[in-house]
């Protein structure tokens, strides 16, 4: 008759397997059990997201309603407007606004600033958050930023409205871009590609910056956040005839299209007498 100590060492085989078996199939369980809860609360935000972007829609369509009927009794809108960032931080979202906002107050150019140089580098931010959106087949945006270099911003093509976008920073379109002009001159006169130093005009200059802007008109309005009124180096050769208006809003973040409206309203009350 087999002791108990025999019996026992003849059964650790057996127990072992079981208790491998047991912790691999609470193993298993726990595994299915977070997977679960993953995919629900993976479920969860996707519902919650679109459930966001659908009032953002929604919000962004009474935004430019209102906008449309606020500027309906103004004598003049600007042709190109700059939003100028100065100490705030880009908000891509909150830009895609001011795009619906100059879309709807029938603004022809909307550009934006940013002395940091961050946001034209990262502008593909603003364009993920505007291809979400639903336009009108009768509207049209151009991204300035997807043209092919040398090429002029197509025709207007028989869209109702149409809105031109373009961002900009100090070095490629600021003095640095101005400089280069000045050495690109400097050397075609040397190199006998200018007949005289007579031939370097202003009309020449604003030739060759008209070209490399593909022709967008200069900013007849600039608006600005903080109480200082400040260029940051805004287009220096473009803006000898730009308004500057002060946005009233506490940040960029806080800004509503009501603000945007005021700004035009005061720019429409500006007397330009342009050096008369």
């Amino acid at each position: 008759m087999a002791t108990p100590g025999v019996l026992l060492r003849q059964n650790l085989p057996a127990r072992a397997v079981l208790l491998l078996v047991h912790f691999l199939y609470s193993l298993v369980e726990r595994l299915l059990l977070v997977f679960q809860r993953f995919q629900k609360r993976s479920r969860t935000e996707s519902i919650r997201q679109e459930d966001d972007d659908s009032c953002w829609e929604n919000r962004l369509g009474r935004e430019s309603a209102s906008v449309e009927y606020g500027v309906r009794g103004l004598t003049k809108v600007p042709a190109h407007l700059v939003v100028m960032l100065g100490p705030e931080e880009p908000d891509y979202r909150q830009l895609a606004r001011f795009i619906c906002w100059g879309l709807a107050a029938g603004v022809g150019h909307v550009s934006f600033y940013d002395h940091r140089g961050n946001l034209k580098r990262n502008h593909a931010r603003v364009l993920e958050h505007m291809v979400r959106l639903p336009r009108a087949d009768s509207d049209q945006i151009v991204w300035t930023a997807q043209l092919k270099p040398g090429l002029p911003i197509p025709p207007r093509n028989g869209y109702r409205r149409r809105l031109v976008v373009s961002f900009f920073s100090p070095h490629e379109d600021g003095r640095g871009q101005l400089v280069q002009t000045a050495r690109t001159m400097g050397q075609e006169l040397r190199d006998g590609r200018i007949d005289s130093p007579e031939d370097i005009t202003i009309e020449a200059v604003d030739r060759r910056q008209r070209d490399h802007f593909r022709d967008v008109p200069d900013p007849d309005l600039a608006v600005y956040y903080g109480a200082v009124c400040c260029t940051y180096g805004l287009l220096p050769w473009q803006i000898r005839l730009t308004e500057f208006v002060q946005v009233r809003a506490p940040s960029l973040r806080d800004t509503g299209p009501d603000h945007l409206v005021d700004c035009l309203f005061r720019f429409a009350k500006c007397e330009q007498r342009f050096g008369k």
